[in-house]
């Protein structure tokens, strides 16, 4: 006799917890993208990140609409019914580095390790269009702000902060240290350890051609050169708080604390 199977509806999946992957489909002439990605974002719950109280669209695959995912070579970010414009004009953009370089002394530098600490899905995230009524969303000087923020453990003592987000929706991050037990870190519970602007090109020096944007670090050693000396966040609860200009939505956006931190048990010495 015939045989059949049971096709079950299973629990409702909550926002944030959808999985799987994003297959791309080329569009037609000169699109040369394939593959697929894992969709491997995850938003941890308030207070440790906003983002699931908000359903920011980048914690959920049925709802995530762009973003550092899907940006691969070769894709093309575009509708189906959509042609790839500019074949034969390739993007070019420009990038400027500058580096300090001094002889190791086993005596006085100090090895770091590298931690990161996201109050993202972690690391990206949408920033909707603002409007009356959404959920981190402040008018300022006529500005649309969104806000979001995280609460997590610290360790190990700072010696550099590098605050990663995107221009032009960037303003803004800090961090702040609070004592134990604090349940949500900010300014009203906490000491400012550090915040970072963006800061746009003026023309007056050789680094600072307009168009360009710097977002200098906070940075901690010898008061030899006139740095303040490295904290201790060791066992400590830090909060941070990222602002992004909302008068536009984009996707991507980045809140992503890149930290270089050193055990004082290992070495007196201060970078």
């Amino acid at each position: 006799g015939a045989s059949g199977a049971c096709l079950c509806k299973g629990a409702p999946v909550a926002f944030g917890d959808a999985k799987g992957t994003m297959e791309y489909t080329a569009s037609g002439v000169g699109d040369e993208g394939s593959g697929s990605v894992a969709f491997n974002n995850h938003c941890a719950p308030q207070p440790r990140s906003d983002l699931l109280a908000m359903k920011n669209p980048t914690c959920d695959l049925r709802n995530y609409s762009g973003g550092q995912i899907a940006c691969h070579h070769m894709w093309s970010l575009l509708d189906a019914d959509q042609s790839i414009p500019w074949t034969d004009q390739p993007l070019e953009y420009s990038l400027k580095f500058r580096f300090w370089v001094e002889d190791y002394d086993e005596t006085y530098h100090t090895m770091l390790r590298r931690v990161t600490w996201g109050i993202a899905s972690p690391v990206e995230y949408d920033v909707p269009k603002c409007a009356e009524g959404v959920m981190g969303c402040s008018m300022e000087n006529g500005t649309w702000i969104h806000s979001i923020h995280g609460t997590f453990s610290g360790e190990g003592h700072l010696a550099a902060a590098h605050f990663h987000c995107h221009a032009p929706t960037c303003l803004s991050m800090q961090m702040y240290r609070c004592p134990v037990g604090t349940k949500v870190c900010n300014a009203t519970t906490g000491t400012l350890l550090c915040e970072e602007r963006p800061r746009y090109g003026h023309g007056e020096d050789d680094f600072g051609e307009p168009g360009y944007i710097l977002q200098p670090p906070c940075l901690w050693g010898s008061s030899d050169f006139g740095l303040e000396a490295p904290p201790s966040v060791e066992g400590y609860v830090l909060g941070a708080v990222k602002t992004s200009n909302a008068s536009y939505g984009h996707h991507g956006e980045m809140a992503w604390q890149q930290m270089h931190i050193f055990d004082k048990h290992i070495s007196e010495n201060y970078v």
